[in-house]
């Protein structure tokens, strides 16, 4: 082969080249896109599978956190487990139970870590309020050093979970302290900005407690406990209201002369959270009813246990004020001992379960 020859095949195999690297380019071009447009696709189809899910109305338990709790809560109308902690996983024993029974999560992990870290800051800025009988009984989670850590941590559980098929929400908010009202209300829009980053469409949910229904028609309510509430944080809003826990030697009321129906309770909350914004056609109501009472474990003291008339009556009076969700309290809780009457074990708190769905479900047609 001559020089002009081997120039001639030089010239033509560079023009090959960059013909080649040219198609490549456009292929990987091309697979970016198409991997954008998948992930477009598939982050529109789960908003649209969820928006479809909660116009059916949620109806949930919490703490149906094994199999034969899940199985029992759905043998009673249960559609949604709301579980504290780390989700199931798909594979896990759990979350096939929960898929064989068409059940979904919502996730509460961000509420436990939150709890963590407000211990933490407890234990820093009034360690006498920490302790046995306290909000915090003590400091689980001493790295939880500032906001920026529990954020972090949070954003590394959205990033775990995002593709759980189970998990239509998370619950974001429980129970809080006097002494610090309304200081998760920042922290709480932040962590709604990272639900919509990283999973889109799934509702962060606010629960908002604190009070007690008591005998006749009184209540107990302080507008502080609405302090955490804001618009940029809550997507959903869940209350729950229970009857006081007493000391065992307190003569046992009769639990039909509480005030189950949440008399003024219920219009002392919603003028709260209106206060700051709340309105219950752009912020959906979920109420959580009672199902629990008897012996507190490790304590003197006892929850007044309701009927299932009174399980009825509170599930009616959520829904007759605009629930568009209805959730019982609970299947599983730190408090519960062997003597503690729940959904597990009681037919009379299961009637008030059935009867509270059929009662709402009367509302929702």
């Amino acid at each position: 082969m001559g020089l002009s020859d081997r120039a001639v095949k030089g010239k033509n195999g560079d023009a090959v080249l960059k013909r080649t690297l040219y198609l490549l380019a456009i292929l990987v071009i091309l697979a970016a896109l198409s991997l954008t447009v998948f992930e477009f696709i598939k982050q529109h189809a789960q908003k649209a599978s969820l928006d479809e899910y909660y116009k059916t109305h949620i109806l949930g338990g919490f703490s149906a956190d094994t199999p034969d709790r899940a199985a029992k809560a759905a043998a009673d109308g249960i559609q949604v487990v709301v579980k504290y902690g780390q989700p199931p996983a798909e594979g896990s024993v759990l979350g096939q139970k929960l898929l064989s029974l068409h059940m979904k999560v919502i996730d509460g992990y961000i509420s436990s870590y939150l709890y963590y870290y407000e211990c933490h800051r407890t234990a820093e800025l009034r360690p006498s309020l920490l302790g046995p009988g306290q909000y915090c009984q003590e400091d689980l989670y001493p790295s939880l050093t500032d906001a920026n850590v529990l954020l972090a941590a949070i954003a590394a559980h959205l990033k775990q979970v995002k593709d759980n098929p189970l998990i239509i929400g998370y619950w974001v908010l429980d129970d809080w302290v006097q002494w610090d009202a309304g200081s998760a209300r920042s922290v709480l829009s932040k962590i709604h900005q990272l639900i919509q980053q990283y999973t889109p469409g799934r509702p962060a949910i606010c629960g908002f407690g604190g009070g007690y229904i008591g005998l006749g028609t009184t209540y107990i309510w302080g507008d502080w406990l609405a302090d955490n509430f804001s618009l940029q944080g809550c997507d959903r809003v869940g209350l729950y209201m229970y009857a006081p826990s007493l000391p065992d030697t307190t003569a046992v009321s009769s639990p039909d002369a509480y005030n189950w129906s949440m008399a003024g309770l219920l219009p002392a909350i919603f003028n709260s959270l209106k206060k700051r914004g709340w309105d219950i056609t752009k912020e959906p109501l979920i109420g959580i009813a009672q199902t629990f009472g008897g012996p507190i474990a490790h304590t003197n003291d006892y929850w007044v246990t309701p009927t299932a008339r009174d399980i009825e009556t509170q599930s009616r009076s959520f829904c007759d004020h605009g629930a568009s969700g209805l959730v019982f309290y609970a299947w599983n809780d730190s408090g519960f001992g062997p003597a503690t009457q729940t959904p597990m074990d009681s037919t009379e708190i299961e009637a008030g379960i059935r009867n509270g769905i059929a009662a709402c479900k009367q509302y929702w047609k």
